[in-house]
C-alpha cells in the first residue's frame, strides 16, 4: 500500500495524469490523499522529472524558510488537482470539459508561460521555469494539463480506473489499446479474484 508521493504508482502515462492521481481512491471511498505538505507535490515533481535537483533544493528552501506561502501553494495545487480531475474525467465519459475548470487551469498554465525562458539543452532548446516562487510548481502541473489537452487529436482519450476503490486516470499506451485497469498488477489483480470468488461462491 502506497502512503505517500514517494511511493505512490505512476500509472497515468502522463504526468497530469499522476498528479490528479494523487488520491489514493476516488471510488467507493475518498482517499487518503497523498498531497499533505509542499514537500509532497515537490517529491512527485522529482519522480516525474519535471524539475532539476537545483530546482529543487532552491524550492525547498524556499518552503522551509515560508511555511506560510508554501501552505498556500499546497492549497492551489489542491484546487488546480480536483480541476484537472474533472477536466479529464470528462474525456472518459464521452462529455464536454467543464468550462470553470477549463479557465481555472488555462489561467494557471497562462501565468506559469508567461514567466517562462528558452534554456539550452541537449536537444537545442526547451521552456524552462525560474522557480524563484513556489507557485511556479503549481503552474508546471496546469502546463502540463494544458499540453494533455492540445494532444488530444494524436493520443487516445483518458480513461478512468473502475476499479472498486480507485477511479484513476490513465493513458492506454499498450499496442492492442484494450487496457481497463489503471494497473493490472493491482486493480485487475484485485478484479479478478474477486469474479472467482463470485462464481466459487455461486457454485
Amino acid at each position: 500500500m502506497a502512503t505517500s508521493t514517494a511511493d505512490m504508482r505512476l500509472s497515468g502515462g502522463h504526468p497530469a495524469l499522476d498528479f490528479t492521481n494523487t488520491v489514493d481512491s476516488r471510488r467507493g471511498r475518498w482517499g487518503p490523499d497523498f498531497l499533505r505538505s509542499f514537500a509532497d507535490l515537490l517529491v512527485l515533481a522529482d519522480r516525474l522529472d519535471l524539475v532539476d535537483q537545483q530546482a529543487v533544493a532552491c524550492l525547498r528552501k524556499q518552503a522551509e524558510d515560508n511555511p506560510s506561502k508554501a501552505a498556500a501553494a499546497l492549497a492551489d495545487a489542491l484546487a488546480l488537482r480536483e480541476s484537472m480531475y474533472r477536466l479529464f474525467l470528462s474525456e472518459d465519459a464521452a462529455e464536454p470539459h467543464p468550462v470553470a475548470d477549463l479557465r481555472l487551469v488555462e489561467d494557471w498554465a497562462r501565468r506559469g508561460r508567461a514567466q517562462q525562458v528558452l534554456v539550452a539543452n541537449e536537444a537545442g532548446y526547451a521552456w524552462s521555469s525560474p522557480f524563484d516562487d513556489l507557485s511556479q510548481l503549481v503552474q508546471l502541473f496546469a502546463i502540463k494539463a494544458v499540453d494533455l489537452l492540445m494532444e488530444r487529436d494524436r493520443r487516445r482519450a483518458v480513461r478512468e480506473c473502475k476499479g472498486s476503490n480507485c477511479g484513476w486516470l490513465f493513458i492506454d499506451h499498450s499496442k492492442s489499446g484494450r487496457r481497463v485497469w489503471c494497473s493490472d498488477a493491482s486493480c485487475g489483480s484485485h478484479a479478478r479474484i474477486r469474479r472467482f470468488r463470485s462464481r466459487a461462491k455461486g457454485t
